[in-house]
């Protein structure tokens, strides 16, 4: 019968080493405690940035923001107030241009032909003479086309007036309603470039955080 090996004997084939003495070096074995406890920091930071999510805009952007639908309600009322002014001043200079009268004017110009007529009419009566059988009365005819005509002048000129004024008035609506459209559209930019510049930003925290993560990982590990 062989001899037991002896204590000795025992030590010295390495029979009571630890048994992690002849492990293969782990992934983990140089992770040592500050390691976890930063990458644990690190996480949770992570997480909470995450979990809270983007900051919202400041409240003066939302102020600003409610203001919008009033000032495009404004725009449109004033541009539905100045396109008919608009029209109408356009077919009063056309009408004038082609030297038409109004309804009103033609029986406005009607009413002085025939009170001019009757005045006429009246002195060669009382002279015991007519206009219809007197010749001087073609002077009296034409004295009177010419003051019609003179008054018929008068009320295009005042329909030229009339048609400038309505295109002034309807283009001031006009103005006023692209300053109520312009206004609402700095507001949307400058909430829609503060809200790029945060997503921006934001985004760019999120990627420090992770690239602090891993860049603590790797040294840990290393």
């Amino acid at each position: 019968m062989a001899d037991l090996p002896t204590t000795a004997d025992l030590t010295a084939a390495g029979a009571f080493d630890s048994p992690n003495a002849y492990a293969t070096p782990g992934l983990f074995d140089n992770f040592s405690t500050g390691d976890a406890l930063g990458l644990g920091a690190l996480g949770i930071g992570a997480g909470l940035m995450l979990g809270r999510g983007e900051t919202p805009l400041p409240p003066e952007f939302a102020q600003m923001g409610a203001m919008v639908p009033g000032l495009q309600s404004q725009a449109q009322t004033a541009w539905g107030q100045g396109q008919p002014l608009v029209g109408q001043g356009t077919d009063a200079l056309r009408m004038a241009q082609r030297g038409e009268l109004t309804q009103p004017q033609r029986a406005e110009l009607n009413q002085f032909r025939t009170g001019l007529t009757n005045q006429a009419n009246q002195a060669y009566a009382a002279m015991g003479r007519t206009m219809t059988g007197d010749t001087s009365a073609i002077g009296t005819t034409a004295d009177i086309d010419a003051k019609v005509n003179a008054m018929a002048q008068q009320e295009i000129q005042s329909t030229i007036k009339l048609g400038f004024d309505e295109l002034q008035a309807g283009e001031g609506f006009e103005k006023m309603s692209l300053g109520f459209s312009q206004a609402a559209a700095n507001i949307l930019e400058a909430e829609g470039k503060a809200q790029l510049a945060q997503d921006q930003a934001y985004s760019k925290s999120l990627t420090d955080m992770f690239g602090s993560i891993a860049k603590v990982a790797g040294l840990a590990l290393a």
